[in-house]
């Protein structure tokens, strides 16, 4: 595991950790109705599929141009996948924000929770170096 690899992980659970915050501060916020914390964890999952989306089409053509394992055909099929989960993701965000009909606040709260915690590890990563 290289030290990206470490540093997209903490990535990756500092959002999920952002994200049950966020719903949980929206439950405690909303005095116990379901709609704000639902529309941040449907807002997570949504991030969580762009992200996955965004990994795996950069993968593909890391793959296709260093010549590697992949074929032509094996990063062809990364792209489609790609662009099939991007058709996934508008398919969900229509679903939760039309027909869910969940707060798009929270919506909004949910998708930003792997910024906050991109941003959270970029200030971890400043004040160690500072150290």
């Amino acid at each position: 595991m290289t030290e990206s690899d470490a540093a997209l992980r903490r990535g990756e659970r500092g959002g999920l950790a952002v994200c049950v915050g966020m719903a949980l501060a929206a439950w405690g916020l909303a005095r116990g109705d379901a709609g704000p914390p639902l529309g941040v964890l449907s807002g997570g999952l949504l991030v969580a599929i762009s992200y996955r989306g965004i990994k795996g089409g950069v993968d593909a053509l890391v793959g296709a141009m260093s010549g590697g394992r992949q074929t032509r055909l094996h990063a062809a099929i990364g792209l489609v996948k790609f662009f099939t989960r991007y058709a996934i993701l508008a398919a969900a965000a229509y679903v939760i924000m039309a027909r869910l009909r969940l707060p798009p606040l929270a919506v909004f709260a949910g998708v930003s929770s792997f910024v906050v915690a991109v941003a959270i590890e970029a200030v971890r990563g400043v004040v160690s170096r500072q150290r």
